[in-house]
């Protein structure tokens, strides 16, 4: 049986469940993967702010004031590209306050490394809580590359949204970044040759950008 790292949480509800089973089916066309990847992005984003602080505030609704609870702060939303992006139009409907920036790393299986080709971050990223989106954690390289670039800026909390993930990406995660958590739907055991999960979508970018 499969050890669960500590520092997964593992969303299992029927809805996203039920959307999963098409995201993995090989015949699930372009147009339908990337509302498949949107639609799944705003309910993992409730779910993974569940515990967000919030604070009390007085409004005028039309019969008469109430007392509602509101955030107390909005979390930076970071893209790990490509497949990143895929997941940011749901996180932001979901969040629509929420600043955005963007970081390009890739595993290159012949420096046997990561490369970072991007950055663009926001300015008042010091001490912001970041959400990190990628809708698949394989290797675990190119996530592990990113929270340590995040935290050379002096970020604070640092919350893992993705879809799919490995035991061995996420167990080389919490070793790289012990504070880190990851929501997610489900691990999956191996990686194929490619460093993909098996069973697993494919490459995500190729079939969300329908570039295969």
């Amino acid at each position: 049986m499969m050890n669960i790292p500590t520092n997964f949480h593992a969303i299992d509800h029927p809805l996203l469940m039920q959307k999963l089973r098409y995201l993995m089916d090989s015949q699930t066309n372009a147009p339908e993967f990337r509302r498949l990847i949107r639609e799944m992005s705003i309910l993992l984003t409730y779910e993974a702010l569940r515990d967000w602080e919030t604070e009390e505030l007085e409004i005028s609704t039309p019969t008469g004031p109430a007392t509602v609870r509101t955030l107390t702060n909005h979390p930076i939303v970071i893209s790990i590209l490509r497949a990143g992006n895929g997941m940011v139009d749901g996180v932001i409907e979901a969040l629509p306050l929420a600043p955005v920036g963007h970081i390009g790393i890739y595993r290159d299986r012949n420096l046997d490394s990561t490369v970072e080709y991007f950055l663009r971050l926001p300015e008042d990223i010091q001490g912001a809580s970041v959400l990190l989106v990628d809708p698949i954690i394989a290797t675990g390289d190119t996530m592990c590359a990113s929270v340590s670039r995040l935290r050379k800026f002096g970020v604070g909390e640092i919350r893992v949204l993705t879809i799919l993930a490995s035991a061995t990406g996420l167990n080389k995660l919490s070793a790289t970044d012990g504070n880190v958590s990851v929501w997610g739907l489900r691990l999956e055991e191996s990686l194929d040759e490619r460093g993909h999960l098996t069973p697993g979508p494919g490459d995500v970018s190729n079939r969300y950008f329908n570039a295969n």
